[in-house]
């Protein structure tokens, strides 16, 4: 289980890289998945990935933290299929309406989150 939380470290790791350097990228992104059936989707994602940290952190580092993410994972991927498609879309219309320097405040935090990721599967 901890190749799950490694590779998604990796995976976060480098999409917050990417993300950082062009955030109109993922601005263009998110407007095209919160509005359209994608969002089922993602919200599957969503929950599968907190299902699999939930169940990979008895085996990695501060399994305490991983777990309490996996359940917010997990939980915002439950949320996203019970907030009528509306509310959802006038979220993510805020976030893409931030400044890129805003925009990139967010992904740095994903860099920092796929590090701790990594790190976490590496283990201290």
């Amino acid at each position: 289980m901890q190749g799950f939380v490694l590779v998604l470290g990796v995976i976060v790791s480098l999409l917050g890289i990417a993300l950082l350097v062009r955030p109109a990228a993922m601005l263009g992104f998110i407007d095209e998945i919160f509005d359209s059936r994608w969002l089922y989707l993602v919200a599957l994602v969503r929950f599968l990935v907190g299902a699999g940290l939930i169940a990979a952190a008895p085996a990695v580092a501060f399994s305490s933290v991983v777990s309490a993410l996996g359940w917010l994972f997990a939980l915002g991927g439950i949320l996203l299929v019970t907030i009528p498609p509306p509310t959802v879309q006038r979220i993510a219309s805020w976030f893409t309406g931030l400044p890129a320097w805003q925009t990139r405040l967010w992904t740095l935090l994903a860099l920092v989150l796929g590090v701790f990721f990594i790190y976490a599967a590496i283990g201290p």
